[in-house]
């Protein structure tokens, strides 16, 4: 029997990436800065102790258990998006990527690289100036 993939969510909100990967796949962490947020993803699944609810400042690679198949980042998009500010992403919301990305690099310098890097936001994105 194949083992279940496993996944890290960060910027998890209600845990609506959880909700699209499906059964299939094993939630072994998840982050939120938000203690509301926080509680609807407890309400949507359960209370196993995957999450992790502070600034995505204060995760190290160290918080994140074994290695992961994806690792799943909706950063906030309100420095990016066409009805924000236009920050960027040097802006405090959306800038919130750069501490998710040194999470990453610290999994890929533990030998713990993830397979996949999901990262979902706007369009604008993509034209932010970095």
């Amino acid at each position: 029997m194949q083992e279940q993939p496993t996944f890290y969510e960060f910027f998890a909100g209600g845990g609506m990436a959880r909700a699209g990967l499906g059964d299939g796949w094993r939630c072994a962490f998840a982050n939120d800065f938000d203690a509301k947020k926080g509680l609807s993803y407890q309400a949507n699944w359960g209370t196993d102790g995957e999450l992790k609810v502070g600034d995505v400042n204060l995760v190290s690679p160290a918080d994140l258990p074994g290695r992961a198949d994806l690792v799943w980042g909706s950063f906030p998009c309100q420095d990016l998006s066409l009805a924000g500010g236009g920050a960027g992403l040097q802006g405090n919301r959306s800038g919130t990527f750069y501490p998710f990305w040194n999470v990453i690099k610290g999994l890929i310098a533990d030998g713990r690289a993830p397979k996949l890097i999901a990262l979902e936001n706007v369009c604008g994105t993509l034209t932010s100036m970095a």
